[in-house]
């Protein structure tokens, strides 16, 4: 309709102008906040609502915004929030509601997002894939220039408070592990994966890497599951059963390792806790479950890697007969020995 396309030309414009110059936002956000911005939205027009994420991108993302602290404190900005972030969902993405979406993390307003997201299963899981996608993407050029200062990284507060939150729902890893069916199961488990990603980017997120509380809480659970439904490291592979909650071992021996990465502090800790017996536990060759193996084998090497007292250690345990050497030897951990 033609209605639409003097719309479409109308917002394209005001975005436009809205590109760097504060003054033209302000007064775009005082004609457009909250109504305009709300029945637009509502929109049945894809071009519509992507134009209107684009101002609201422009407004709110970078540091000192007003109209940032007046859509996160006030009920009709927490509804746009909300809009917005559904029109993230795949497959039909809008590429400005993401943007404004990553705005708002790139500005340390995740937790606020987050928490008024949590009524919803559905925008939680869109807003982690958004984060998710952050991390695992490399920005165009195009997207750089727009988030500018901004686009370095994602604020490391963002993760300190998904581990606070892992940690706080360790009792739903450790259930799940086991077999058992969790309310906020798939929640956990999505944190749980981000944070394994987010601790193998050593050199952008050392708060969180170094973060030895949060390394003895992964360690604990990791201990916990294997007390309470522990794998035997001389079972022959036909006796190991297909078993997804693996999934769950594998993650948290992915963080152990990467947090272990060059960290003596670390790699004594993780020894000290009875973590290294635990992962060693866990080097069972099953077909089923390859990516535990392999996993469990990268973390003793971290573990073992400049550390004299872990290599004694992992030593030990081979003469005392608790662990078979042979098998030891096939999977590649001699070189602890070394």
């Amino acid at each position: 309709p033609h209605c639409y396309e003097e719309i479409r030309a109308a917002l394209q414009l005001t975005c436009n102008l809205c590109v760097g110059n504060h003054a033209v936002q302000g007064a775009a956000w005082t004609r457009l906040y909250p109504k305009m911005v709300t029945t637009l939205l509502e929109s049945t027009d894809k071009q519509v609502k992507n134009y209107v994420c684009a101002i609201l991108f422009h407004c709110t993302a970078w540091v000192g915004s007003a109209p940032l602290d007046e859509i996160l404190s006030t009920t009709e900005g927490k509804d746009i929030v909300r809009t917005c972030i559904t029109l993230c969902q795949q497959p039909n993405c809008l590429e400005w509601a993401q943007l404004f979406i990553e705005g708002l993390v790139c500005v340390e307003r995740f937790v606020a997002v987050f928490e008024l997201c949590e009524t919803s299963d559905t925008l939680v899981y869109t807003l982690l894939d958004a984060l998710s996608e952050k991390l695992s993407t490399t920005p165009t050029p195009s997207k750089k220039q727009l988030l500018g200062e901004l686009e370095s990284a994602v604020p490391v507060s963002t993760f300190l408070y998904l581990a606070r939150l892992l940690a706080r729902n360790r009792d739903h890893i450790i259930n799940m592990a086991l077999g058992q069916e969790v309310a906020e199961g798939e929640l956990t488990i999505r944190v749980l994966h981000l944070l394994a990603d987010v601790t193998g980017l050593l050199e952008h997120y050392t708060r969180i890497t170094n973060n030895t509380p949060f390394l003895e809480c992964v360690v604990k659970i990791l201990n916990d599951i294997n007390s309470k439904k522990p794998i035997k490291f001389d079972k022959s592979k036909e006796e190991v059963e297909p078993d997804g909650t693996f999934a769950i071992r594998k993650e948290l021996i992915r963080i152990i390792t990467n947090m272990s990465c060059k960290n003596k502090i670390h790699q004594d800790k993780v020894r000290m806790l009875g973590g290294m017996q635990t992962i060693m536990n866990h080097c069972v060759v099953d077909q089923q479950n390859p990516y535990l193996l392999q996993w469990s084998i990268v973390g003793l090497r971290m573990l073992t890697e400049n550390n004299q007292e872990n290599q004694d250690f992992v030593r030990n345990l081979q003469s005392s007969g608790n662990f078979n050497k042979d098998d030891m030897k096939k999977l590649g951990i001699q070189d602890a020995e070394k």
